[in-house]
C-alpha cells in the first residue's frame, strides 16, 4: 500500500525540463555610411569653391594685345609705352614665347630700352597688367629706291645709289625675294646673276643686327623696262672692246718687165 501511494505521488509531481542556455547575440557594428556621406559633401563644397574662384578670375581676365616701346626691363617684368602714350606692364613667365624676324634665338635678355614689341596675352582688369603669351619684335621696314651702282656676286651684296646720291649696301640672303616688274605691273622671279649696274630697283628690308648701315633685303624689285634715273649718277662699267684681227696684207703680183 505504501509503495502504491509513493508511485501515485511521483506520477502526480510535475516534471521540470532543462531550459536551454541563452546564446549571446553579437552587438551590431555602427554603419559607415554617415562618415562617407560627410566626406563626399566636403569634397563637393571644396569643388564648388574652386569653381567659384576660377569663374571670378576668368571674369577679371581677358585676351588682349598691344604694341609699345620698351622703357624698362626688370627681372620678368617689361614696362612699355603703348601707341596711346600710356604706361603698360607686361609680365613674362616660363611659357612665354619670343620671336624676332632678325634673330632666331631672340629671348628676354635681348630686349633693351627702345625696342618696339607687339605683345599678346592675358590682361588682368584688376591689376591692369598683361601676362604675355607671345612677344614679337616689331621693326618698321626700310624702303629705298635708286639704281644699282655696284654688284658683289661673290658675297651677294648690292650697292645702290639713292636719289640723294647716298650709297646703301644691301645684303641679299636666301630668304630675300628677287623680283622683276613687267610693264603690266606683274612681278616675276629674278636671279642675282641677271642684275646689272644701272638697273633701277626698289628695296624693302631691315637694318642688319650687327651693322645697322647694311640693309638685309626682304624684297628687291628691279624695273628692267624703265630707263636709268637721270638724277642718279652711276658709272656703268665700259664693255671691254675686243680687238679686231688686223687684215692680212695681200701679196703684190710681180710686175713683168715690158
Amino acid at each position: 500500500m505504501t509503495i502504491i501511494s509513493l508511485l501515485i505521488f511521483l506520477s502526480a509531481t510535475p516534471a521540470y525540463a532543462a531550459s536551454p542556455t541563452p546564446t549571446d547575440k553579437t552587438t551590431p557594428t555602427p554603419s559607415t555610411k554617415p562618415a562617407i556621406s560627410e566626406k563626399l559633401n566636403n569634397q563637393i563644397n571644396e569643388l564648388k569653391e574652386k569653381i567659384a574662384s576660377r569663374v571670378s578670375e576668368l571674369n577679371l581676365v581677358e585676351k588682349r594685345g598691344m604694341i609699345g616701346v620698351v622703357t624698362e626691363v626688370s627681372g620678368n617684368k617689361i614696362t612699355l609705352t603703348d601707341v596711346a602714350g600710356k604706361t603698360r606692364i607686361v609680365d613674362v613667365d616660363e611659357i612665354t614665347k619670343f620671336s624676332s624676324a632678325s634673330n632666331k634665338s631672340f629671348g628676354l635678355s635681348d630686349i633693351t630700352k627702345g625696342t618696339k614689341l607687339s605683345v599678346l596675352g592675358l590682361y588682368n582688369k584688376q591689376s591692369k597688367r598683361i601676362l604675355a603669351r607671345f612677344i614679337n619684335t616689331t621693326i618698321d621696314p626700310t624702303f629705298l629706291s635708286g639704281s644699282i651702282s655696284e654688284l658683289d656676286a661673290k658675297n651677294f651684296f648690292i650697292t645702290m645709289t639713292t636719289t640723294e646720291q647716298k650709297q646703301v649696301k644691301i645684303d641679299v640672303q636666301t630668304s630675300t625675294k628677287l623680283l622683276t616688274a613687267s610693264k603690266d605691273g606683274d612681278l616675276n622671279k629674278f636671279g642675282f646673276s641677271k642684275l646689272e649696274v644701272g638697273d633701277r630697283i626698289t628695296v624693302v628690308g631691315y637694318p642688319d643686327k650687327k651693322d645697322a648701315k647694311i640693309i638685309v633685303g626682304d624684297r628687291v624689285i628691279t624695273y628692267l623696262s624703265l630707263l636709268q634715273n637721270p638724277k642718279i649718277k652711276v658709272n656703268k662699267p665700259e664693255p671691254t672692246a675686243t680687238e679686231a684681227p688686223s687684215p692680212t696684207p695681200k701679196k703684190s703680183k710681180p710686175t713683168s718687165n715690158p
